[in-house]
């Protein structure tokens, strides 16, 4: 559910809460706040759409990607229920945590490829997760942003899809 907007950039220290992003299943074509972390992972095995992979970000928060699309024409089919998928996998994990997310399927590869994200935005609406979703900043702040995250450490922790389970996250060097 969302339960605020706010205008501003997630990855800030003044947001205390966890973030939430989409993902496409190749790793391919990143842009936006994805964009910094993408190289730093390396598949170790086939990603399933709704699964969700968990990252600790910094000190206090983690990145959770939702693997909700694939890329090119289409990709973006079956996105609002993988989006719920994985918000609610995450509202099971932890009920009364508030989570960041940013508005999916508005962004580049979003539109070339078709996202629905009205029904994308309903998807988070609808979630039991309690969301803060987060606009875009200014093109000032996107810049200053990726400049921060140029070197991000992130610390794979949990794998989980709705067949397999949860499990621990593999990175390869």
């Amino acid at each position: 559910m969302i339960i605020d907007i706010r205008n501003g950039d997630i990855t800030a220290r003044e947001n205390p809460s966890d973030i939430v992003i989409a993902m496409n299943a190749q790793l391919t074509d990143v842009q936006g706040i994805g964009k910094p972390f993408i190289s730093k992972i390396h598949r170790t095995r086939p990603l399933r759409l709704g699964s969700v992979l968990s990252f600790q970000f910094d000190r206090d928060r983690a990145l959770h990607m939702l693997i909700c699309h694939n890329i090119g024409k289409g990709g973006w089919r079956d996105a609002p229920n993988y989006v719920r998928f994985g918000l609610d996998y995450l509202w099971d994990k932890q009920p009364d945590v508030v989570h960041s997310i940013v508005r999916i399927g508005t962004g580049r590869v979003g539109m070339r490829d078709g996202a629905d994200h009205a029904n994308i935005h309903a998807a988070m609406a609808i979630s039991h997760l309690k969301l803060e979703l987060f606009v875009l900043p200014s093109e000032r702040d996107l810049v200053a942003m990726e400049n921060l995250l140029a070197s991000p450490t992130l610390v794979p922790f949990r794998y989980w899809s709705e067949d397999e389970g949860e499990q621990p996250l593999r990175v390869a060097a």
